[in-house]
């Protein structure tokens, strides 16, 4: 028996979150908040609830996709454990497998938007790995290539590769304090879905991808592949 598509037009979210090890402690903790955070917006707003699926994945040298996009109410929230360098290449791969699972786990028939990804880093790629251009340019050239939102925070950020990542919308975070950075970009993630799963169902709102992020951010540069 096929499962019905869903009643309203779906808006998938993937989190996919630095975790190399620069990023222990207090970072990684302040990280951890945002799931939480998502699944009581959910509970408090059940308009998010109907339009937001939301899935996370961290990366490092590899990715690993640790919440399928989903409805955050059905799901464990995990843990973060911080591990080895930064591959931006290999989490342009891993994201565009878990959109892949994602999209292909609703039901059949179901309308989507294009995916929004909110990826955030306090550092850059690993120089002495290959480029990611290859991967990000495979990835913009999917059926359903997702708009790329980057943050990132600290003193070693790489802000012209996340200005290369991003679509539209780039930004560093102004508070050089990386606990404070990461809280800040946790309540821009959260806000950003929020406006964006409100909007969808407001015929007086802009469809589409809406960005919350006040005045602790500076905007990026975004560059042309």
């Amino acid at each position: 028996m096929e499962q019905q598509s869903e009643r309203f037009t779906i808006f998938p979210f993937l989190l996919a979150f630095d975790v190399s090890y620069s990023m222990a402690g207090g970072p990684v903790e302040a990280l951890e908040e945002c799931l939480p955070a998502l699944r009581q917006l959910i509970i408090d707003d059940p308009t998010v609830g109907e339009i937001a699926r939301i899935g996370m994945g961290t990366f490092s040298d590899d990715w690993r996709t640790l919440v399928p996009i989903s409805d955050l109410a059905a799901v464990d929230i995990p843990k973060l454990a911080v591990e080895g360098g930064t591959d931006f290449g290999a989490a342009l791969r891993g994201i565009k497998n878990a959109l892949e699972e994602g999209l292909a786990s609703l039901p059949k028939g179901t309308p989507v938007y294009r995916p929004v990804v909110f990826f955030m880093s306090d550092g850059g790629h690993d120089p002495n790995l290959p480029d990611f251009d290859a991967d990000l340019r495979a990835l913009r050239a999917w059926k359903y290539a997702p708009e790329i939102v980057t943050f990132g925070f600290g003193d070693d950020v790489d802000e012209t590769a996340l200005g290369r990542l991003a679509n539209r919308f780039a930004f560093v975070a102004k508070n050089k304090n990386p606990v404070s950075a990461v809280h800040e970009i946790r309540r821009a993630i959260v806000g950003s879905i929020l406006v964006t799963s409100q909007s969808a169902l407001d015929p007086t709102k802009q469809e589409g991808l809406h960005i919350q992020t006040g005045d602790g951010f500076t905007p990026l540069p975004v560059f042309e592949l």
